[in-house]
């Protein structure tokens, strides 16, 4: 049986690197994309020695996916490479917790750049290069898969948040409506949204004694989350071949509940 073939968009970053360790540990056949190639190097030859090189090599590529032609190349290239593209994740993303009125229009325009125009480019490219096929020898009708990382804050109203929650909310969006455009040709599309999770973009706040219990205490469970409980819902959603156009919260029930501990 071929490997599937996924590539990890901001693979280095806490919950990309984590989500690369799970798949290569099944078996997958990993392209890795960020913008700094030592750190590509260094997560791919972990993930070689970690399996013993039972798993595939993974190959690296460097891109700044704010720009789309940088997204476009790396497709073309793993395309040319292997024949064809089976599951795609964007863990790309960053937190900006600012009242609205100092959010700078520079800001804002970095903001949705990285957040939504970078979702946007990968799943239009994926949607370009993932549905070519139809059927697998035909038989077995195709399934390929994109995950989009939005944010808990997306979905629920926190102060301070409009910035980054604009930029969330209109991943979760893009990809519902390209999980109703693309279902009959076999690309299911869906979001994770996590809460606050330890990792080293959010570390500002979770290396802060006070900023730390503060989010605790929103989040229901009454602590944050780690980077591994995001990567195997991203897993999850790849490769459950019966779900798309779902937004996955793994956010201790923030997105949902009344935290009690935030009213103590």
């Amino acid at each position: 049986m071929t490997a599937p073939v996924s590539i990890i968009f901001g693979a280095t970053g806490g919950i990309g690197s984590e989500t690369a360790r799970l798949l290569s540990r099944r078996g997958h056949q990993l392209v890795l994309v960020a913008r700094n190639k030592d750190k590509l190097e260094k997560l791919a030859k972990e993930l070689h020695e970690a399996t013993g090189g039972a798993s595939p090599a993974c190959a690296i590529q460097t891109a700044d996916i704010v720009r789309s032609t940088a997204v476009d190349d790396v497709f073309d290239k793993v395309t040319d490479q292997y024949g064809g593209v089976d599951h795609v994740a964007h863990c790309v993303g960053s937190i900006v917790l600012k009242p609205i009125t100092s959010v700078t229009d520079a800001l804002l325009q970095e903001t949705l750049q990285l957040n939504t125009a970078s979702a946007f480019y990968v799943l239009r490219a994926a949607c370009k290069h993932l549905p070519r096929v139809r059927s697998n020898a035909g038989h077995e009708p195709v399934d390929k898969s994109v995950v989009l990382c939005t944010s808990a804050v997306s979905m629920h109203g926190l102060p301070n948040h409009e910035a980054i929650a604009a930029a969330k909310a209109g991943v979760i969006g893009m990809a519902q409506s390209a999980a109703a455009s693309y279902a009959p040709r076999g690309l299911r599309v869906n979001c994770v949204a996590p809460g606050m999770t330890d990792t080293p973009l959010a570390s500002f706040i979770t290396n802060r004694s006070t900023a730390r219990k503060a989010s605790e205490a929103l989040h229901p469970l009454g602590r944050i989350g780690r980077a591994e409980q995001v990567a195997s819902a991203i897993v999850l959603l790849l490769e459950n071949p019966f779900i798309t156009g779902q937004v996955l919260a793994v956010d201790g029930g923030l997105s949902t509940l009344v935290s009690q501990h935030a009213a103590r």
